[in-house]
């Protein structure tokens, strides 16, 4: 039944990580433009503010114009969503072997163990895809 509880949990974390980016891409395609933007050269889109940067952008370059770059940002936070949410299940199973309920320094540690753990392995990723 934990195991059970801990994969729905896993899934429903990757929901949420693919629903944040499928929302919020466009955002963080403003952001970038705006960083990279910085006035100075002319041959480059002059946006006044964020929603007439998200409607030039899309009149413009249409929806891959937001949407460029979200494979990989879907990809990367479904996969780390997924796993906090498993790790941090996972942490809440172990401490609940010995006690009835969960104090909040509990859920607080639980908390920083998948928060560490997903740092972990997605800085492994990293390496890996550096290597490889």
């Amino acid at each position: 039944m934990a195991a059970d509880l801990q994969w729905e949990n896993a899934v429903a974390g990757s929901a949420a990580g693919l629903a944040t980016v499928t929302f919020s891409h466009p955002l963080d395609v403003v952001r970038t433009r705006f960083q990279v933007n910085d006035g100075r050269l002319s041959n480059l889109p002059t946006y006044k503010n964020t929603p007439h940067a998200l409607f030039t952008i899309a009149r413009s370059e249409g929806l891959r114009g937001l949407y460029g770059g979200f494979y990989p940002a879907v990809l990367g936070s479904t996969i780390s969503w997924g796993l906090y949410f498993y790790f941090y299940s996972t942490a809440k199973q172990r401490y609940l072997r010995t006690r009835e309920e969960l104090s909040p320094g509990l859920h607080l540690l639980s908390a920083a163990e998948a928060g560490g753990l997903v740092s972990i392995e997605l800085i492994m990723l990293k390496i890996c895809r550096a290597l490889f």
